[in-house]
C-alpha cells in the first residue's frame, strides 16, 4: 500500500518484517521515523490493528532508534518490551512511529517509542535491548 511523501521501504528488515510489512522509513534527517499503511490483513476480529502488530512496529523501530544511536555496531537484543496500547487503530491508518534513545550503556540500552495513526497516539512502549557479549 501507499506511503506518504518522504517515506521508502526500509531496507534489510528481514523475512518477518517483509511478510507483515512492508515497513517504510523517512528520508533525511535526524529523526528516523518508521511507518506502516494498515491493511485488512492486519486486523484481529474486531476489525482493529492486532496487538501483535503493534508492538512489533515499536520494537523494530526501539531497536533501530538504539541502533542509529550507539556508538558501536554491537548487535543488541530486547529483552523487555512494554506496550500500553492506548487507542485502536483501523484499516488504511498510517501507522507512524517516534523513538527516543534514554541511554546506551556498555550493556543496556533503554528507549521510548510512540506509534501513531494521525493525531491519534495509539502506542506507546518502552524497551530494554541487552548488547551480545
Amino acid at each position: 500500500m501507499d506511503a506518504p511523501p518522504g517515506f521508502r521501504v526500509a531496507p534489510d528488515q528481514g523475512a518477518f518484517l517483509e511478510h507483515v510489512g512492508p515497513i517504510h522509513v523517512r528520508d533525511g534527517g535526524d529523526d528516523a521515523g518508521f511507518g506502516l499503511r494498515v491493511e485488512q490483513r492486519h486486523l484481529n476480529r474486531h476489525g482493529t490493528v492486532q496487538g501483535g502488530l503493534l508492538s512489533t512496529l515499536a520494537d523494530f523501530a526501539l531497536s533501530r532508534g538504539i541502533a542509529a544511536d550507539a556508538a558501536d555496531e554491537r548487535p543488541r537484543a530486547t529483552v523487555s518490551l512494554t506496550v500500553d496500547f492506548l487507542r485502536p487503530a483501523r484499516p488504511g491508518d498510517w501507522l507512524e512511529t517516534r523513538t527516543r534513545v534514554e541511554r546506551i550503556g556498555g550493556t543496556l540500552a533503554f528507549a521510548d517509542c510512540s506509534v501513531t495513526a494521525g493525531d491519534r497516539e495509539v502506542v506507546r512502549a518502552r524497551a530494554v535491548f541487552a548488547a551480545a557479549e
